[in-house]
């Protein structure tokens, strides 16, 4: 996977840190193909970062997909087809792009957010593919990325203690990770 990608990081003056923020995860089954979708639903949202799987993006097309008024981070898969995050988040906002470390089986892309009246969060889009498992080592490698983590995204899990029909081992491994 190639590192995330943005355009150049604006300068901190006049960004704001807001108290509440809306965010959106959207697995977009190829980007390219429904961005348009992605832009309308930020629009009538009001999203502030929009974190985005499955993007089927590739690094030779670096701006595909950009959106008017956000900054794109993104970590398209270059080893297969199909895969890869990416992250908007609005200009305005006093935010970044973080360095993921190595995963084993996760891709993500991340941002870290200035907040008023609360920490730094970091914030990051995750897709975790079928069939790969779920490791312990990819969480905590996330989760180790500051004091406030939230993670977005498509983990492919199932268990029926959130509603699903079926377990699978991944969702059976991350209920007893919530435990």
């Amino acid at each position: 996977m190639s590192a995330p990608r943005c355009s150049s990081f604006p300068p901190s003056v006049g960004r704001l840190k807001p108290k509440n923020i809306r965010l959106l995860s959207f697995n977009a089954c190829g980007l390219t193909s429904n961005v348009l979708e992605l832009k309308k639903c930020m629009s009538e949202n009001s999203i502030d970062i929009a974190l985005v799987q499955e993007t089927y993006l590739k690094p030779n097309r670096p701006k595909a997909c950009s959106i008017a008024g956000y900054v794109q981070l993104r970590t398209d898969r270059t080893y297969s087809s199909k895969g890869g995050t990416a992250l908007y988040y609005r200009r305005s906002l006093h935010c970044g792009p973080i360095n993921i470390p190595p995963l084993r089986n996760m891709e993500a892309t991340g941002c870290r957010l200035a907040m008023t009246g609360h920490s730094t969060l970091d914030i990051v889009s995750v897709y975790l593919p079928s069939p790969k498992q779920l490791l312990r080592r990819d969480l905590r490698t996330l989760f180790a990325l500051g004091d406030a983590v939230i993670l977005f995204g498509d983990f492919n899990c199932k268990n029926m203690r959130w509603g699903c029909s079926s377990n699978n081992y991944n969702g059976i491994k991350l209920d007893e990770l919530e435990d």
